[in-house]
């Protein structure tokens, strides 16, 4: 969820102001949603509200302790096993979901976020533009589509004009220098004891990296601009010495996320359903009650929900009590045809929390079963005014609009969720289908919006030139 954030004065110099001489915030802003924009039309990315909820909540742990400024954030999950993480200027902050397959608990996957973190506090893009000025000038737009090519290994990839010797030129840009990952090391892991999560975490994660990297014939891109050595290991193991150890945090969300990451990319569902089978005698606790978790997910997909709710009886408190597990829990009852009382376990869950997205997308369409498609689009309008920019909450909408008759709302949610997907000329479109709609029925206040939005999104950049 896009969020403005502010904070106190820093001890750090303010480094923005040479910076911003030759790359403004705003320009930072609205080229880093443009690049986002344009990597959600080539890539695919991950819906699931569980993995976006931790991964926003773990950032929002760690900005408070960083030298974030006024910083509005995106996140993005890229369904891919490569090892990969990235900040790019005006607060986009992403991660490849096959990173959970890297980390050993919540503390080394915060360690790389908050280094992440870092480099954007510091402005480090713009830096190295600044740095490079005189010797080889290079435009912001420019180094984001390099950087846009790279991750999505498309040569087609927002580039129009840029040839493959010029992105050759500019990938040897893109490695932070050693100053800019010293300082981003050193940074993050200040972030890291302040959010008091284990220091120790950041030595160990660059470790588990560099032993990852001996077996492969190409360094994964996150070693490609974040260079990882050994004497970096010790550094950063030397550092976190001054600071007290703390307990690690194999939380259920981690467990349950890194068990369906080896799911997704080093088992089929056969194999992880035998796999986890084998795993259940030799845990305990979390791990545990994570491995029944993700068990249920599979036998929801393989569409066996009695060995699906088998597993969520197995599941101890309070973890059981956990919104995965009931949003799980209920779309297995769903799956058994028990509507009703898979109805009445969300609404249960959701007088407690109202917005939780997590027990929100699954308690939308069994509203809509139950002939309550009204009021399921009320509660899905809320969520896209929580999460704007989330394209898959104004897809939700949409569909479920349609089926409660509201064709403006079913058209405007189509063209935002367009629009952030990266597909701009036919959001436009929607737009003014939309538009017409208010116009036929005379919805004047609509139409004032709608005519206000359209004009956002046909001013909004196009292009990474």
């Amino acid at each position: 969820m896009g969020s403005s954030v502010s904070f106190a004065d820093s001890e750090l110099p303010a480094l923005g102001d040479r910076a911003s001489g030759y790359v403004s915030m705003q320009q930072e802003h609205d080229l880093g949603r443009l690049w986002l924009r344009q990597l959600r039309s080539q890539v695919s990315s991950l819906d699931d509200p569980l993995v976006l909820t931790y991964f926003e909540d773990l950032i929002y742990r760690l900005v408070p302790h960083s030298e974030l400024r006024e910083m509005v954030l995106e996140f993005i999950v890229v369904d891919s096993p490569e090892l990969n993480a990235f900040a790019v200027p005006g607060g986009i902050i992403g991660i490849n979901d096959g990173i959970f397959l890297y980390a050993n608990d919540t503390d080394e996957l915060a360690a790389v976020l908050a280094h992440e973190l870092a480099h954007l506090s510091q402005r480090h893009f713009s830096r190295q533009i600044e740095n490079a000025e005189r010797r080889d000038p290079i435009a912001l737009a420019t180094l984001l589509a390099s950087i846009l090519l790279i991750a999505t290994n498309n040569p087609d990839a927002g580039f129009a004009g840029l040839v493959t010797s010029q992105a050759a030129s500019i990938h040897n840009q893109l490695a932070y220098s050693r100053d800019f990952e010293r300082e981003a090391d050193r940074l993050g892991m200040l972030t890291l004891a302040g959010a008091e999560l284990d220091p120790q975490a950041m030595p160990s994660m660059f470790e588990a990296m560099l032993n990852a990297n001996r077996y492969r014939e190409a360094p994964p891109e996150f070693l490609l601009t974040h260079p990882i050595t050994s004497s970096r290991v010790a550094d950063a193991a030397n550092r976190a010495e001054q600071y007290p150890a703390r307990p690690r945090l194999a939380s259920f969300e981690f467990s349950v996320l890194r068990n369906d990451a080896r799911r997704r990319y080093q088992l089929k569902d056969s194999k992880a359903e035998e796999q986890f089978i084998q795993e259940l005698s030799r845990t305990t606790g979390v791990k545990n009650a994570a491995l029944h978790y993700n068990l249920a997910n599979i036998y929801l997909n393989n569409r066996d929900p009695d060995k699906g709710l088998a597993q969520i009886e197995q599941i101890e408190s309070p973890w059981r009590q956990h919104s995965a597990t009931i949003a799980l829990e209920a779309r297995l009852l769903a799956l058994n045809g028990n509507n009703d009382q898979a109805i009445k376990v969300l609404n249960d869950a959701l007088r407690l929390n109202p917005n939780d997205r997590i027990l929100v997308k699954p308690y939308a369409p069994l509203l809509v079963e139950a002939g309550r498609a009204t009021e399921a689009s009320q509660l899905l309008r809320k969520q896209t005014e929580l999460y704007p920019t989330e394209p898959s909450a104004w897809q939700q909408l949409s569909n479920v609009a349609y089926k409660a008759n509201q064709p403006i709302v079913a058209h405007r949610a189509l063209a935002e969720y367009l629009y952030f997907s990266g597909q701009r000329s036919n959001a436009l479109k929607q737009m003014d289908v939309a538009l017409l709609e208010a116009r036929k029925r005379h919805d004047f206040y609509q139409e004032a919006a709608l005519k206000e939005r359209l004009k956002a999104m046909t001013e909004s950049p196009t292009s990474l030139q």
